[in-house]
């Protein structure tokens, strides 16, 4: 292999050369005048915040999972709870019963982003280490193993008969192919998605690394379907039809204050989204939902990921303009920043616990 094939195998060269993994500025630095410009037109710092008036802060990524959850059609939501910090083991058995909850388990913070935290709990002894691990408040979710994760957008102005659908996305898992010779972390090292996350494979799942599969079996290495978890996200906009923008809107018609978002959703196969059947939400996110299908390289350049973004929040300022018309306040700039900095306080503890998390691990490993 010449050295430049080596060298650009490299996490960091992965990610200066491939630009679906370049960081969120990349894509949101060259918007600021846009943005502003959108500011202005509103005059109002805050315009956003009205695009969902049902949704704390309009769906900003400030508001608990759990009671965005609850606004879905019951038909449609996985069994859930909420589970503050500090409750006791004896406490979750009974709310998982319940509800009727068994393992295995999804675990997930109720303010989160990016797959923050979000892991598969198999039983009792491992979840009650990881709810004193991460002392916040989680959300408890059923295991759905269904094939199929998607990410849909959907927007509808306020007065239109209909929603659309302006982003849907299909989802390939992480995992890596056995040749019957080579370790888990030798093929992790072979595939450049895969390289970006051996380190949280290493620490997650450290007994994964060293194994062989035989020739042909499938190796998952997460169940996480977000892209900065090492998911593929696939362009299936042009698939979303006639019957499954009528599925999407019926369902969002039945969520108040509901206008602009991306429902991320299993389901039993694509043609679920098309008769209804067989889906369930897992998660509803507002006016910070991204236009997924912009990190399809074979269908995109980064260049038309900046424009898809920018006509995306075009498209939050008409809806919340209207909504504004219409009686919907835009939220007091002091309160919006409040919210902002005990976020941002939130993630430096979450940061500090994984770092703690992370050190533990590796000298566990060292003194195996």
């Amino acid at each position: 292999m010449k050295w430049w094939d080596r060298v650009k195998h490299r996490p960091f060269w992965i990610k200066l050369l491939q630009w679906e993994y370049w960081p969120g500025k990349a894509y949101y630095y060259p918007l600021v005048p846009h943005i502003l410009l959108l500011m202005l037109r509103a005059r109002h710092i805050c315009f956003f915040t009205a695009a969902n008036p049902g949704i704390y802060t309009g769906g900003l990524g400030l508001e608990s999972k759990f009671d965005t959850l609850k606004k879905i059609p019951e038909r449609y939501r996985p069994k859930s709870c909420l589970i503050p910090s500090g409750v006791p083991i004896q406490e979750v058995r009974q709310q998982l019963a319940s509800v009727g909850i068994t393992f295995p388990l999804i675990a997930k913070p109720d303010l989160g982003f990016r797959g923050l935290l979000v892991r598969k709990v198999d039983d009792e002894a491992a979840l009650q280490a990881y709810l004193t691990q991460f002392p916040i408040d989680f959300v408890l979710q059923e295991f759905l193993d269904f094939p199929e994760e998607i990410g849909v957008l959907y927007y509808r102005l306020p007065g239109a008969k209909r929603g659309r659908i302006s982003s849907l996305t299909t989802k390939e898992f992480l995992s890596v192919t056995g040749d019957g010779n080579a370790s888990v972390e030798a093929l992790i090292l072979q595939k450049d998605r895969a390289h970006l996350q051996l380190e949280r494979i290493r620490t997650q799942q450290p007994e994964l690394l060293q194994q062989v599969p035989v020739a042909g079996e499938e190796i998952p290495l997460g169940i996480v379907g977000n892209h900065a978890k090492g998911t593929r996200f696939i362009n299936s906009t042009a698939r979303a039809d006639e019957a499954i923008t009528q599925t999407i809107d019926a369902i969002a018609r039945q969520i108040d204050g509901f206008y602009y978002g991306r429902f991320d959703l299993k389901c039993a196969s694509f043609d679920s989204l098309r008769t209804g059947e067989g889906i369930r939400i897992i998660e509803v996110n507002g006016v910070c939902s991204e236009p997924t299908h912009i990190y399809d390289p074979q269908r995109g350049t980064y260049f038309s990921a900046l424009r898809d973004i920018a006509h995306h929040w075009s498209l939050i300022y008409r809806i919340a303009r209207a909504n504004h018309r219409n009686g919907a306040p835009y939220m007091e700039v002091r309160k919006l920043a409040r919210a902002f900095l005990d976020l941002f306080a939130y993630q430096r503890r979450i940061a500090e616990i994984e770092k703690q998390s992370a050190v533990g691990s590796r000298q566990c490993a060292v003194h195996q």
